[in-house]
Order: C-alpha cells, then structure tokens, then sequence
C-alpha cells in the first residue's frame, strides 16, 4: 500500500517536471514583428508557381531566424504543412490569402500559434521576424559613409545598411570601417520591455581618419599570386591601396602552393612599399628514361632539362619536347604530384627514311644513246615497289636520207624515242645505313620513234616501234624525309621490233637492245 502511494506521488511530480519544461521549451518562440514588404514583388515573379486550393497565388512571407533549419509551418486543416524555401538565411514560406492562422514549430524551440495581424493578399511578400528567445533583431547602420563593413567584437558580418541581423543578449563592440573612414560604438541588446520596440536601430558614426593613413603598394614576385588582406582577395601581382598607420598583414595564396604571410607597418602620410613573400610552390620529384638515352630536352617549350638524372619541379602538369637526329621528336605531357615520385619511359622512334608503305612522285634524265627526260610515278607496298615511266625523247639519232626507187632523195631525217615503262621491284633496306635503299627491277618498255625531216618532204618511220625486257638496280638515298634521290642503271633487251624500227635503227645506229643510266628524284607521300 505504501509502496502504490509512493510510486503515485513519483508519478505525480513526473508529470508536473514534464508540464513545467513543455511549457517553458513552448514558450520560447515568439514573433517580433510581421510586416508587409510594400516594395517587394518577388511573390509575384513567374519562377513562383506555388498555389493555394482555389488556384491563387499563394502569399510569401520571408521569415527571419537565427537559423533555417528544422523549422515547420502549418497553415491550418485545409492547408497543411506549407511549401517552404531557404533562401540565404531567409526562410520563404507560401501561405494561402485567405489563411488567419500559422503554426510555427521546431524541435528543439517549440511550437507557436501565430494569428495574422493584417489579411493576407495574392502574391505579395511580407516579413515575419521569428524570435527563438534570448536575443532581439537589430538593425544597424552607419553615419558618414555608406556600405561600411561591419564587425561585431572582432566578426565580420557584413555590409552597412544591415536589417534584421538576430544577436543575444550581452554588450558588444562595434566597429565600422570604409576606406578612410572608421567608427565604432557600444551597443548593449536587452530584454525587451512591455513599451519596448521589438528590433533595435543602431547607428555608428565615422570620422575621416585620413591623417591617420599611408599609400601602401604591395607587390609579389609572381604576378598570378592572389593577394588576400583580411580574407578576402584584393589584387593578383600588385595591389595599391590606402591603409591606416599599425601593423598589417596580407597572405599571397596560388594554387599547388603553400601561403606566403608577411608582416608590415605602414607609416601615415607616406608611400610604403611592401615586398610581400610570395607563395612556395608544393613540389614532387620526375624521372624520365628515355630510348634511346641521349637526347636534347625541354619543358614548357623553353626551359632545357637533363633527364639523365631526377629533377624537383613544381606541381602541375608540364610538356616536354624530347628530340634526337634520326628520330621523330616526342612532346609527352607529364604531371608532377605532389611529394611523390613520378618515373616513366618515353621511346623515340627512328625515322623511317626509306618507307615500307608509299606513293611517290619524280623524275629522271636517262643518259643513253637516246638519252631523255621522264616522268615517274610509282607506290612501295610492304617494299614492293611497283613504278611506270614515261621518256620524252632529248637526243636525235644520225640523220637518215631516204631515196625513191629511182634513186632520187626523197628527204632526210632524224628520230627522237620516247618510252613507256612498267616495272616492278623489291626494296631491301639496311638497319645502319637507314637513309639508303636497294631495288632490284624487272620490267617491260615499249619504244617509239618520233621523226623530224630536215630536208625535203616525204616522212618516214612513223610507226616504228620496239619492245624490250628491263633489267635494273635503283639505289635510292633518303638525304631528309620525303625526298630522295637516285640511280638506275638498267640493260634493256630487245623482244620484238617491227620493221620501220628495225630499218631506222641500223641505218641510224642506235638499238632496242641497250645499256642506260637514270639519274632523277622523286617526293614520297
């Protein structure tokens, strides 16, 4: 029996413990002040679509917090939970028009049930000022200069005007800086009182304090260093500026690089040149083996390199240009990391004078008894090489007199040959001497005779005609790439003739069966 009553009174006290924290924990939210924004049209611009029951735009109302999180709006039976936004440290929340009540809850600050002081219209913005307790909104401003930057005991919090910025209770420090202009006062945030205006208005009045300032150029050695002065960037390279008289400090800061911090007086009504440290670059170490191992190179285009041993660069990611007679020239990029060791191989690769696969364009003077200039054109296909030609004829043979059967002259002429050749060969290279080339070639020529009268009027010969099997050898030398020049020596051996080629040819002294020399260039592609 005992034992019951004293578990009721456990009990009891339970729950008026619970009562007594529900309702100091209920009783912390508060509004401090809810307005129309007359001059703000955000509720009606076209990105917000948020829309009561009815199909109206809904009201927005920006609410004001110490914080965005954790918070819910409910904005009665037929609204429920209301669509809400965060917006830097502003809250959006949509409520319908025609809503008289809202429901503000947070876990940890309570609940509170709001009644408009003021109807509601479609898409017009309004302010709500939520108070968790133990603080007010201020607003504050300064007097003297505008856009003044603000600080709170030291904290940077912004821009002159400030409106609605929430602080605790307590006394605090302000102070005011713009340009040459500083201001500072004491600003004490008490509990409101029953007369008491809900925000707070504070002002600090500045005062030119140029006499109190110096011209100031700080300057780094690297021109895309950033120069930061009281964390926030100001210049990259150079900055020039006003600083009043004390000690200063700027950091230089560059990516992949360890902050430079330098320490500086400036004296007031004077130039104060600053050498400021510039930031030191994080580093990592690069080996390079290259194939063949002796080779000129660079990096980033002008910076010469020995890769025949390890180098400490800077982080970042480099281009090298890798070059050596007789090879193609290698530009890898390679990136440098930091603290670590980066190796790796680059193989050159020999030039190939003396191509497997090509198509080449040329020419020649065949030196022989009826020495010419021809045309080549020719491919090499994995080394066979497969080439036609065509001579115009230079050299005129002996003059030839022809007689009619009465034995009076007819007229006297000389011939000129011109050919058309096939051949076909196989190129064999040589692995030291890599700029030269041996083709041995077999091949087939036809012969034409083109006459020239000298005296008299009866042309003879027109159709003369020869054919003959090509034995030969080209040596080619490669002297740079694309370009080569050559030799052929070639015996041709007649195979048929008809029989104004074989008239002319006795008569003229020449034969289809002969020994030649070519001597010619060609470009490969």
């Amino acid at each position: 029996m005992i034992k019951t009553e004293i578990n009721v009174i456990k009990r009891f006290y339970v729950l008026l413990l619970f009562l007594f924290l529900t309702s100091f924990m209920y009783g912390q939210l508060s509004v401090d002040n809810f307005a129309l924004r007359v001059n703000d049209q955000s509720g009606m611009a076209p990105g917000i679509t948020y829309r009561d029951p009815n199909g109206d735009r809904c009201a927005l109302i920006k609410v004001f917090a110490p914080r965005v999180d954790g918070f819910t709006f409910y904005g009665g039976a037929t609204s429920g939970f209301l669509k809400t936004e965060v917006h830097g440290s502003e809250i959006w929340v949509f409520a319908p028009s025609a809503a008289q009540m809202l429901t503000i809850s947070h876990p940890n600050f309570g609940r509170i049930e709001y009644e408009y002081p003021i109807a509601l219209n479609k898409g017009a913005a309004y302010e709500l000022l939520l108070n968790i307790g133990g603080g007010r909104f201020i607003n504050i401003n300064s007097i003297g200069a505008n856009n003044a930057r603000i600080s709170i005991d030291g904290n940077y919090i912004g821009e002159t005007p400030i409106y609605n910025y929430y602080m605790a209770y307590g006394r605090y420090k302000v102070t005011a800086v713009k340009d040459r202009f500083e201001g500072s006062g004491d600003l004490a945030v008490a509990e409101k009182t029953q007369n008491d205006n809900h925000q707070m208005n504070f002002n600090v009045q500045m005062f030119d304090q140029t006499a109190h300032f110096g011209d100031v150029t700080v300057t780094v050695d690297d021109p895309n260093a950033d120069i930061i002065y009281q964390g926030e960037r100001v210049a990259a390279g150079t900055w020039k500026t006003m600083l009043k008289e004390g000690t200063h400090e700027v950091i230089t800061r560059k990516a992949d690089s360890d902050d430079g911090v330098t320490l500086f007086t400036v004296r007031p009504q004077t130039q104060n040149n600053v050498k400021a440290i510039a930031p030191t670059p994080h580093t990592g170490t690069i080996q390079i083996y290259t194939r063949p191992r002796n080779v000129t190179a660079t990096y980033n285009g002008v910076n010469p390199i020995d890769l025949t041993e390890p180098h400490v660069l800077p982080v970042g990611t480099y281009q090298f240009t890798l070059a050596r007679k007789g090879y193609y020239t290698e530009s890898p990029y390679i990136t440098v990391k930091r603290n670590e060791i980066t190796v790796d191989t680059i193989v050159l690769e020999r030039i190939q004078y003396v191509k497997n696969l090509s198509f080449y364009i040329g020419g020649s003077y065949d030196i022989n008894e009826m020495s010419g200039l021809s045309g080549i054109i020719g491919a090499v296909v994995y080394k066979h090489d497969i080439q036609i030609s065509y001579t115009f004829g230079l050299t005129s043979s002996k003059k030839v007199s022809w007689y009619d059967t009465d034995g009076s002259l007819l007229s006297t002429m000389n011939y000129k040959q011109n050919v058309l050749a096939f051949k076909y060969g196989y190129q064999f290279q040589f692995n030291r001497l890599r700029q030269l080339a041996l083709t041995p070639q077999i091949g087939f020529a036809t012969y034409n005779l083109n006459g020239h009268i000298v005296s008299g009027s009866t042309s003879y010969g027109k159709n003369a005609s020869a054919s003959a099997l090509t034995l030969g050898l080209k040596v080619v030398m490669v002297p740079f790439q694309h370009c080569a020049l050559f030799i052929s020596p070639e015996y041709d051996i007649a195979l048929s003739k008809n029989k104004s080629y074989k008239n002319i040819s006795k008569m003229a002294g020449f034969n289809a069966s002969r020994f030649s020399m070519a001597l010619g260039a060609f470009f490969t592609f």
